[in-house]
């Protein structure tokens, strides 16, 4: 091995991490600090995708002013310390959303609650795929949304 590696202009971290440190303000669009995050994959207003939504939301008895909804693409990157600083959740509702999309490297438990970064986490299917396994559906509103929002074990 007579070639030395030249690790200085190497790639350790991809250019695609860059993205968790551009400006999110125009995502959060001047949105107020809300306790709840929902985090969802694109759905058209009207939609059976946000009147569902919206139902899983009246279900946990809030308000429309008491959650802000974001839709990411699902390669969209953005960085879950810029959303918590602008929006200051204390419970963040994932739907087909993952943690890897926010630069977080953790393993959530999917639906049901998880606690991480002073957060209640839920994360879950889309909801289009929440429809498909009503299984799933349940297990998420017993053991994630309801000792939330409902029990508040979690306040």
């Amino acid at each position: 091995m007579s070639e030395q590696p030249d690790i200085i202009n190497t790639d350790i971290i991809s250019e695609t991490t860059n993205a968790y440190w551009e400006d999110i303000s125009p995502l959060v669009n001047g949105r107020a600090p809300k306790d709840t995050l929902v985090l969802t994959t694109p759905y058209d207003p009207g939609s059976p995708t946000e009147s569902q939504m919206l139902k899983i939301m009246q279900a946990c008895q809030l308000q429309s002013d008491q959650f802000n909804i974001l839709s990411l693409s699902e390669n969209q990157l953005v960085a879950w310390h810029q959303l918590r600083d602008y929006l200051k959740p204390k419970n963040v509702i994932l739907f087909g959303i993952t943690a890897e999309q926010l630069g977080i490297a953790i393993h959530f438990m999917p639906h049901q609650v998880n606690r991480f970064n002073d957060c209640s986490w839920i994360p879950t299917l889309t909801i289009e795929q929440l429809e498909m396994y009503p299984d799933i559906k349940k297990h998420f509103w017993n053991y994630g949304l309801k000792p939330v929002f409902i029990d508040k074990i979690y306040g």
